[in-house]
């Protein structure tokens, strides 16, 4: 694209300093609009990942709780 960009500033008469300096300068912009728009998708992600660990620990913390629960009979059987 850098270059089809290049040769049809270069097809207007542009320098070949001028044309690259317009070519940059597209190349910036198009980063920052980049970087902005992806920005929403990382909170997004942020946001997932954060549930995603809550949801890990809560069926951890079940699996401990019905361990337990399973055990339970048996350490009673014991103590009497």
């Amino acid at each position: 694209m850098h270059i089809t960009l290049f040769k049809a500033l270069k097809s207007v008469s542009m320098t070949d300093d001028q044309a690259t300096e317009v070519v940059d300068a597209f190349e910036e912009y198009l980063a920052v609009k980049i970087k902005e728009a992806n920005a929403g998708l990382e909170a997004k992600i942020t946001g997932v990942e954060a549930q995603l660990k809550a949801i890990t620990w809560l069926l951890g913390f079940i699996g401990v709780l019905i361990t337990i629960m399973g055990l339970a009979p048996s350490l009673l059987k014991l103590t009497h």
